[in-house]
């Protein structure tokens, strides 16, 4: 008998490189025990839309920012969500209405013809700006009140805060409703309990997903990566700002590089978000290579395994370096996913730097390389073997899945 699954946020059409590998994770997670699995999806753009309208400029650019007055006064939104914890009941109350927007009508027809709903939670869940995040928490918590669904909350950071604390309550609500509630690094799990440690019977530590996927190593391909038989590291960003838009050559990303290539003489500079973009200028100033939008994973992966040590605050471009024992630097970015991930190292990979502040950092960031260096091989083989338990791990997800599952089958 096939099991109907809606993926809520399926990404392996969209441009970031992370959402490609996790979505292709998660997929293969589920199907491990679940043969019978018959998969439909609402798609990363589906979870982003705000707006009913939302015009684009050639080459895709949104015409109205994210929280635009005009689209706000002219244009009704694609969903209809709730702002706290206690609107829940009284927004589902329109979705069922028919009054929760284009968007609700499309949710609500896939979701009822559906054994379960996932939410690939991808991305943090933090504060209230991540609208993907606030759409899949109550999609999930309607899915399984109101429709009776079996609900999952799949591969997701959460990062609670009391600034604009409106989201701790909507993710106890809804942790407390569904069949299961997984986080994919210790400091998201530790971080929920801290502020409701009823919830440990409920949610769990699960490696992300994209370890789950079966890497064939010695068939990556070389592509048109001319470098790979050079001598280099790689490096790429956080989400949080760094010196360079105003100070170019004199700035401290530059003069960082170009110190590390005193240690490694050639740098591979990895771009693929729109704000990632200024490193081809970097690549410019610093005599480095620039691999950009129109390269995939698969290629990120290979250049990975070559290189000697990858700097970046980039969640999955930092899991890719690990799968391929690849030694990491890390940099902070925007929530405690990448505190979570050194954890999940046991001190092989070193605590995340902060890349504001590199004229700082930057002897701590060249001390780390040094040392990585003088370990040799043997650093690199304690990644790989540490993150072929990761994997492990993560498969065995498939099992919980399949016991909810079960359910829908009988």
């Amino acid at each position: 008998m096939t099991t109907k699954i809606l993926i809520l946020n399926e990404g392996s059409r969209c441009q970031n490189w992370g959402l490609q590998a996790c979505t292709e994770g998660l997929l293969h997670i589920v199907a491990h025990e679940n043969r019978d699995a018959d998969f439909m999806q609402f798609d990363h753009a589906y979870m982003h839309r705000r707006y009913s309208f939302e015009p684009r400029f050639f080459g895709g650019k949104k015409l109205f920012a994210y929280n635009s007055r005009v689209a706000k006064k002219y244009f009704p939104v694609f969903h209809v969500l709730p702002r706290v914890a206690d609107e829940f009941e009284y927004i589902a109350d329109l979705w069922l209405q028919g009054k929760g927007g284009l968007g609700a009508d499309e949710f609500l027809e896939k979701a009822r013809g559906a054994d379960a709903v996932i939410f690939n939670a991808e991305g943090s869940t933090y504060r209230d700006n991540n609208i993907c995040a606030l759409k899949g928490l109550f999609m999930l918590w309607l899915a399984k009140i109101k429709l009776g669904k079996r609900s999952l909350f799949l591969n997701g950071s959460v990062t609670l805060t009391r600034v604009d604390s409106t989201l701790p309550a909507m993710v106890k609500k809804v942790f407390s409703a569904i069949d299961i509630a997984a986080v994919r690094e210790p400091d998201s799990y530790q971080n929920i309990l801290e502020y409701y440690p009823e919830l440990k019977g409920k949610i769990r530590m699960v490696p992300d997903s994209t370890y789950a996927l079966d890497l064939e190593l010695d068939q990556l391909t070389q592509g048109d990566c001319k470098f790979l038989d050079l001598n280099f590291f790689a490096l790429s960003l956080s989400m949080l700002p760094v010196d360079f838009c105003r100070t170019k050559d004199t700035s401290s990303l530059v003069h960082m590089i170009q110190e590390l290539k005193k240690i490694v003489p050639n740098a591979v500079l990895l771009g693929k978000d729109k704000e990632d973009q200024i490193l081809k200028e970097v690549a410019r100033l610093t005599g480095s290579f620039f691999v950009g939008p129109s390269y995939d994973y698969q290629s990120v992966l290979n250049i990975l395994k070559h290189a000697k040590f990858f700097v970046s605050g980039r969640y999955h471009n930092s899991i890719f370096a690990t799968k391929v024992g690849c030694p990491v630097i890390p940099l902070h970015t925007s929530s405690q996913k990448i505190y979570g991930l050194a954890s999940l190292f046991n001190g092989t990979m070193p605590k995340p730097i902060d890349p504001t502040d590199l004229w700082n950092e930057e002897k701590l960031v060249l001390n780390h390389a040094s040392a990585i260096l003088q370990q040799g091989d043997s650093l690199r083989t304690a990644y790989k073997q540490r993150a072929a338990e990761l994997r492990e791990e993560a498969l065995r997800l498939s099992g919980s899945i399949r016991d909810v599952l079960g359910a829908c089958r009988t």
